[in-house]
């Protein structure tokens, strides 16, 4: 007899801080992967798959180039 992986044991949900929406955290992501929301694009990185841990990243803007004809 084969035994068939529920659906659910392989997907974790992690709420979003922003929009509050569920975001599927699927089991092929590895620590240290950069997951999305897809209603609010907020961009978040993979801290511990168990228990479930994101931590949410803040845009860098000390990077951006900016032109200084304005």
């Amino acid at each position: 007899m084969v035994k068939i992986a529920k659906q659910h044991d392989r997907v974790k949900y992690f709420k979003c801080e922003v929009c509050l929406k569920n975001i599927a955290i699927e089991y092929y992501f590895t620590v240290g992967d950069s997951i999305v929301c897809n209603d609010c694009n907020t961009e978040y990185v993979l801290q511990s798959k168990n228990p479930l841990e994101l931590v949410r990243q803040e845009p860098d803007y000390s990077k951006l180039e900016y032109d200084d004809s304005y």
